[in-house]
């Protein structure tokens, strides 16, 4: 890992350097229409698409630059990052996506330009605390190959085989899941199911819960769902078992590395973000207040892209953390944009 972080920023400094001709603080407070639109990945998760926001209102009012978002899964979405269709990527997961990740840096296609959603967890195997206390024997995953503890997962439609509601078909995470099963000989105990949507994964977590049934499944933090919700994980091996702190191997997650992820055509297009996205600062604190209030106003916008910018604009206005990570003259765009939202 700090291998590949001292190569990324190797190749950082290098792109900077043949960049600094151009590089210039943009001072308009709406969008210049010489400037080209930044294209965002709208990841389909609550903790991606409000960092879109608050990011997206300060690289239109900040530096001039009308911004967009595609919508849709991890899988897709980097590809057009590596491709070109997209510029800017706010969560790259590392383990969860280390090989594509190490393809896409090794071929020039994308750079790592700053850190995001600090104090993460993932999980596999979580279960809810009201089933770990009814079942004080329910300890690990291999305890997922006894009929007794295998059969409080057991769906009609699911053969005598727990489920497990995993990670959507086209998050990163998902070939984890299905790595951890086959590693720890799950397959013929366990079938992985798709929530579809974050929506349904939560709504299928939270009705679990409103009726004290029991669900295995997958979740992560930080988030409202999950610091809401007492979860408890099974035990797995440590990441330390695994052959290059590889989870799909047959270990837990470890605590992951997120990145923002820039696209190479956008160090010469837009060179002075780089400098913005390397000073972005986004803690378990922020997400957790800026997703709270989120959810109790979302309904109130007339789309969900609108509820996204009102969310950024709120937590701008309440929070003072992020105008350290700006020049003056990009600050003070941003604050009289601000001033008359």
């Amino acid at each position: 890992m700090l291998r590949r972080m001292k190569i990324s920023l190797v190749m950082l400094a290098i792109l900077i350097s043949t960049s600094l001709a151009i590089t210039t603080a943009c001072g308009s407070s709406d969008s210049d229409t010489t400037k080209r639109e930044i294209v965002f990945a709208g990841l389909n998760w609550d903790s991606a698409l409000i960092q879109n926001g608050v990011a997206r209102y300060i690289v239109y009012h900040g530096y001039g630059y009308p911004t967009s978002h595609i919508e849709g899964a991890t899988v897709p979405l980097f590809e057009g990052l590596r491709k070109g269709d997209i510029d800017i990527s706010m969560e790259i997961w590392l383990p969860n996506q280390d090989a594509v990740w190490d393809n896409a840096i090794k071929a020039g296609e994308v750079i790592p330009v700053g850190k995001s959603l600090e104090d993460n967890w993932q999980d596999t195997f979580l279960i809810p605390d009201y089933l770990a206390e009814a079942n004080p024997g329910l300890k690990s995953v291999q305890d997922l190959k006894k009929d007794e503890y295998k059969s409080l997962f057991v769906e009609p439609d699911s053969g005598g085989k727990a489920v497990l509601i995993g990670c959507i078909a086209q998050w990163a995470c998902r070939g984890v899941n299905e790595g951890q099963l086959e590693a720890y000989g799950l397959t013929e105990h366990v079938e992985l199911r798709d929530p579809g949507t974050m929506a349904g994964l939560n709504g299928a977590i939270e009705g679990a819960y409103k009726k004290k049934q029991p669900i295995l499944f997958y979740y992560w933090g930080p988030t409202t769902l999950s610091h809401k919700l007492n979860m408890v994980g099974l035990e797995q091996p440590p990441i330390s078992d695994c052959s290059g702190g590889d989870p799909g191997l047959g270990c837990g997650f470890p605590p992951a590395e997120v990145l923002i992820a820039m696209q190479t055509n956008l160090v010469t297009d837009a060179p002075e973000l780089i400098g913005f996205f390397r000073n972005w600062d986004w803690s378990a604190e922020n997400q957790l207040a800026a997703e709270g209030w989120h959810a109790d106003n979302k309904d109130a916008a007339e789309s969900s892209d609108a509820a996204y910018t009102a969310t950024a604009v709120w937590y701008l206005k309440n929070n003072d953390g992020w105008k350290t990570w700006l020049p003056e003259a990009e600050l003070a765009n941003v604050e009289e944009a601000l001033a008359a939202d």
